[in-house]
């Protein structure tokens, strides 16, 4: 198995965190976007979107950076991390849909200095951080969830946003911040 991955961003973020936490079996190609590797006939093939990241399991391609995380705790549940009853992993895809849509736009708008981007920061922000008051993670114990959630909220984009207010969340991304996983796929650009 190998991810084709582009470390810098929240979305390849998520999926080598959640390798490298549980040293799963697959090898991470990091991609060269000045090479424009992703505008090749291969990679185009495997993605025609053209977008990172992408794994490649035998001649099955994912792309989509939550549908790699759900397949890859699927195909090792001993990692705990994806509910298999019905309520369980449909509570998953509820906060990988939120990641996906609310959070991503929320991060968006502020990075655009959207005007009324506050609203939307108290709504999806306040929703989360009473999702936490009393949880270590976000549904309790650790999972693909805070793999899929957490690169978001530490990264550069959300430090423009003021997380005062926010104390459990805080909290919870300074827990995820030290995970194995997490620690190990800090951006450090070339030559620091």
């Amino acid at each position: 198995m190998k991810l084709y991955s582009f470390s810098p961003t929240p979305n390849n973020r998520k999926v080598e965190a959640y390798i490298k936490h549980f040293d799963l079996p697959v090898e991470i190609h990091s991609m060269g976007f000045r090479d424009q590797e992703n505008k090749t006939d291969d990679y185009l093939q495997m993605n025609p979107m053209g977008k990172a990241p992408v794994l490649q399991d035998g001649d099955f391609s994912l792309w989509e950076s939550n549908a790699i995380l759900t397949y890859l705790a699927t195909l090792h549940p001993e990692t705990g991390m994806l509910p298999t009853d019905a309520k369980g992993r449909a509570d998953c895809d509820r906060w990988l849909y939120w990641q996906a849509f609310h959070l991503l736009g929320v991060i968006i708008a502020v990075s655009d200095k959207k005007k009324d981007a506050q609203k939307d920061i108290d709504l999806n922000f306040g929703l989360l951080n009473a999702q936490l008051e009393g949880r270590e993670f976000i549904r309790g114990d650790l999972s693909i969830v805070d793999f899929a959630i957490a690169p978001y909220l530490s990264g550069r984009r959300a430090q423009a946003i003021d997380q005062a207010p926010f104390p459990n969340i805080q909290d919870w991304v300074a827990r995820c911040n030290e995970l194995k996983g997490m620690v190990e796929t800090v951006y450090k650009p070339p030559g620091t």
